[in-house]
């Protein structure tokens, strides 16, 4: 079989390098079949590339390359499912690096060719543990970002394990002072700070239902979860709780509509969701919001977001319970001529209910700068944020005079190790430290910790 194959494509090839002279050589070296397999591919030939390519995997079936090649002729011949088992075999198969690369690479390519984006993306994860150059790292990043642009499917997916003096928000005092008054009051081991570690899961998910030239109609998912582990020095301190008892879940669907709003770059959009959420492992309430935001563009290298919701919150425990919510928020964001990025926010927040205590306004300012020039191996990013929170009305054992009003303050540094990454994913280290103050002392903390997490550099 392999001797007719060759003598096809030695005709093939003789036919296309000089129509005018015939040639009677039937036989071709296993280099030079290879070659004629991928001219023959150039040039539309996709059955005799295949051909070609069966021979070459008789006489070896562990070639790399000859795999390659049916894969690529597969799929050009709508044959999918040979098409991916050709471009698995090819990566398999593969002895170096560069090869891996390379078949990776080649089976992304494959599987965006038949519309399956999410295992090209899969595929060009895989290319990116043997990428060894600027250059390969270039190229994979440019055929991603392509393949997620035409994915309808979009998943952003964020770990974090953080070592914690303060896993539950407790207060570092022992006695309740409330303004400056002491009273008879004792914390108890649970209501002061616990040390341990807290794990974070937070999974978003946008899947495009439709698009046009007007806009994009998007469906939306969020899965939230905050699990603790509590250290032994914890569980001696408070010996009456346990992990799940400050551990918390979040889930979210919804739609949203996107559109281009005014100037070119502007965009305007309205979102509705509905989801419940979790608290020590009971279910806490579920809820309903409604969004609006808008996106201006006031520079190629600025850019301004607003935005506004409102959502009802029903109670699993009692109506009394029940809250709704008006948030608005806006954020500000400035690449700078040396690439540096600058970002500031503010958020404000309005929380109405019937039970006591359930009244509140909260507003929170963040700044955040993003160094382009890498500190050693990592790229920095340092914060602040600062918190008011005011209750006109507060009541503990009785009423607090004046009501409660916390304020607090939070610094923080994150290291993006952007080299050491493994299938396009990074590692980070965070740290963050601060402190609440309030005037019922009960409310007064300080946290730190350190959260080591995964990014993506795609």
């Amino acid at each position: 079989m392999l001797r007719t194959l060759l003598a096809a494509a030695a005709l093939f090839w003789a036919t296309a390098a000089a129509p005018q002279d015939q040639t009677d050589s039937t036989t071709l070296s296993l280099v030079e079949a290879r070659h004629v397999a991928r001219q023959a591919l150039y040039a539309g030939r996709f059955d005799l590339a295949r051909d070609i390519a069966m021979g070459l995997v008789q006489a070896d079936p562990e070639d790399p390359y000859a795999y390659a090649i049916l894969a690529a002729a597969h799929a050009r011949l709508n044959d999918p499912r040979l098409a991916r088992a050709a471009a698995r075999l090819s990566y398999r198969y593969s002895d170096s690096g560069a090869q891996k690369f390379d078949a990776a690479r080649n089976a992304a390519r494959v599987a965006f060719q038949q519309q399956r984006p999410t295992l090209s993306q899969a595929w060009l994860r895989l290319a990116a543990i043997h990428a060894e150059t600027p250059t390969q790292e270039k190229l994979l990043a440019r055929d991603y970002r392509q393949v997620r642009s035409a994915n309808p499917l979009h998943f952003n997916l964020n770990l974090s394990v953080a070592p914690s003096d303060n896993v539950n928000n407790g207060t570092d005092n022992v006695l309740e002072v409330n303004n400056g008054v002491p009273t008879l009051g004792r914390f108890g081991g649970s209501s002061r700070a616990l040390s341990g570690t807290v794990g974070i899961l937070d999974l978003r998910l946008r899947y495009r239902l439709a698009r046009s030239a007007a806009g994009v109609t998007t469906a939306t998912g969020r899965l939230y979860t905050r699990q603790v582990d509590l250290s032994d020095s914890a569980q001696a301190q408070a010996p009456d709780v346990s992990n799940g008892d400050f551990g918390s879940t979040y889930v979210e669907l919804g739609l949203e509509r996107r559109l281009g709003f005014g100037k070119r770059g502007n965009t305007a959009s309205v979102s509705g969701a509905f989801g419940a959420s979790w608290s020590g492992g009971n279910r806490s309430y579920d809820f309903a919001k409604l969004g609006l935001s808008r996106g201006l563009r006031l520079s190629p290298s600025t850019r301004l977001s607003l935005r506004g919701g409102v959502e009802r919150r029903l109670s699993t425990r009692s109506a009394a319970w029940d809250a709704d919510v008006l948030t608005l928020g806006s954020s500000l964001s400035h690449k700078r001529e040396n690439g540096d990025r600058f970002s500031l926010g503010l958020t404000v927040q309005n929380v109405t209910g019937e039970r006591l205590n359930a009244d509140y306004d909260t507003a929170s300012l963040r700044a955040a700068y993003t160094f382009a020039k890498p500190l050693g191996p990592a790229q920095v990013t340092a914060g602040v944020t600062l918190g008011v929170t005011d209750y006109d009305k507060y009541t503990l054992v009785g009423p607090v005079p004046g009501g409660r009003e916390d304020q607090s303050f939070y610094g923080d540094v994150s290291f993006f190790f952007k080299d050491y990454d493994y299938a396009g994913f990074a590692p980070t280290v965070r740290l963050r430290t601060g402190k609440r103050t309030s005037n019922v002392n009960r409310f007064d903390i300080s946290e730190s910790t350190i959260s080591l997490g995964l990014q993506s550099k795609f």
